[in-house]
């Protein structure tokens, strides 16, 4: 395994850990967007989504509350959808996620076979149950055992790019934090990643996760 990272020693590098929105799942902030949109909730841009700014998206992704209490919470903060069933502000939260890369997961498979593989994730049960969902429908079999384990956010009860969650996983792992490499698309977990000692790329100008790797 050869990994083209300029800044990264592969020889150094004893376990992988990927993000999974952006990096091996593509994510369209601007669909759940618009279906929020066409439920009447308005006002709201990737700060109050993906960054947490707004306490019900990041209570859920914290795992502080449950689905049900999500779709409550959704209803009291936007009055305008107080008469809309669950199933359809989780419909319309869960439109984001993209179909998975067949080339994505066959990287996957084959970095598996090479080095200890890992998944670190800010996520939620919805979009658990749904990329879950999907990937075993497109590949068969269960998304999480592409890994040797997965860390959600939602179960760890901590998200990036609090360092915490760094010194968590890297403890449960038992790796030290300078021969895990961590790959992301956020900036700023990168950066927190790199502060607790890890080694970290920073995903981004039309580069895919299938370009840092030659097998």
């Amino acid at each position: 395994m050869n990994i083209l990272i300029p800044t990264v020693s592969p020889e150094s590098v004893e376990a992988l850990v990927f993000d999974l929105g952006g990096v091996l799942l593509d994510v369209q902030l601007q669909r759940t967007l618009r279906a929020f949109e066409a439920l009447d909730i308005r006002g709201l841009g990737a700060a109050e989504v993906i960054d947490g700014n707004r306490a019900c998206f990041r209570d859920l992704e914290l795992g502080l509350i449950t689905q049900e209490e999500f779709a409550e919470a959704v209803r009291r903060t936007f009055p305008a959808v107080a008469a809309i069933p669950d199933e359809q502000l989780l419909e319309a939260w869960n439109a984001m996620l993209m179909p998975f890369d067949v080339q994505r997961v066959e990287l996957l498979r084959e970095l598996g076979k090479r080095c200890p593989v890992y998944l670190l994730s800010n996520t939620n049960l919805p979009h658990r149950i749904r990329f879950r969902e999907s990937f075993r429908e497109r590949f068969g079999g269960s998304f999480d055992e592409l890994f040797v384990r997965c860390f959600y956010s939602d179960e760890l009860h901590l998200r990036k790019p609090d360092p915490e969650i760094y010194r968590s996983v890297a403890r449960q792992i038992g790796t030290p934090p300078g021969k895990l490499l961590f790959i992301d698309d956020n900036a700023a977990n990168v950066s927190a990643a790199r502060g607790e000692g890890w080694q970290a790329c920073h995903l981004t100008g039309g580069i895919t996760v299938t370009d840092l790797f030659e097998l």
